[in-house]
């Protein structure tokens, strides 16, 4: 690829992540049915000739925002291995995915959103989640093998994990004013974090 072709790569892949940012925003914002690819290309600064360009409809824009979702939370629970100490490599994973969320509120609310509404349009990724996710399990199952930790149900560890760090993203205000302040600091954010690490950790008999 010569300089020219380079350098159009990085602009179309530049061009692509402000639009699926802008994407992102306008579906937590109005939602999909009320999101209109004009609008998005407002958001973006961009042409809506731009955003058609690359997207042909609302519909794939969508589907690549969702794609996009996908692929960040399978990279946060990528390196986990049966050699891994089970302790360490959960309370990182704990961390990973509550700091995900919160720098990824919007996607998380659209995918929480989508799941909520039946989740059709996440079904073409389906199986390849549960392909990962079995994958992840394996290792869990591994330890549990290993005696490094009690025999616990890995699908049911996973699910909790997501629930409890999904919760203080999509019901941030509420914890908030349950906690008696207008939003949760980085101190608040922690301590919560570390809460679920040692619930976990000590809710699975991990080994010391």
């Amino acid at each position: 690829m010569g300089h020219t072709g380079i350098k159009t790569s990085r602009v179309r892949q530049k061009n692509i992540q402000v639009i699926l940012k802008a994407a992102e925003d306008e579906f937590v914002i109005s939602g999909f049915k009320g999101a209109s690819i004009r609008d998005i290309a407002n958001r973006a600064g961009l042409p809506k000739a731009n955003v058609h360009y690359y997207f042909n409809s609302k519909m794939d824009l969508y589907s690549a925002v969702l794609s996009h979702i996908m692929d960040l939370w399978e990279a946060v629970f990528s390196g986990l291995n049966p050699d891994d100490d089970p302790a360490s490599a959960l309370r990182q994973y704990i961390n990973a995915k509550m700091q995900y969320c919160l720098a990824h509120s919007n996607a998380s609310r659209i995918f929480s959103s989508e799941i909520i509404h039946g989740g059709q349009h996440l079904r073409e990724h389906f199986k390849h989640f549960k392909d990962w996710i079995d994958e992840k399990s394996k290792v869990i199952q591994a330890w549990i093998e290993q005696g490094k930790m009690d025999p616990v149900d890995p699908l049911h560890l996973l699910f909790t994990i997501w629930a409890t760090t999904q919760y203080y993203v999509d019901y941030n205000p509420q914890v908030a004013c349950v906690v008696g302040k207008e939003e949760l600091s980085e101190e608040d954010i922690q301590a919560a974090t570390d809460h679920l690490c040692n619930l976990v950790i000590k809710g699975c008999g991990v080994k010391a």
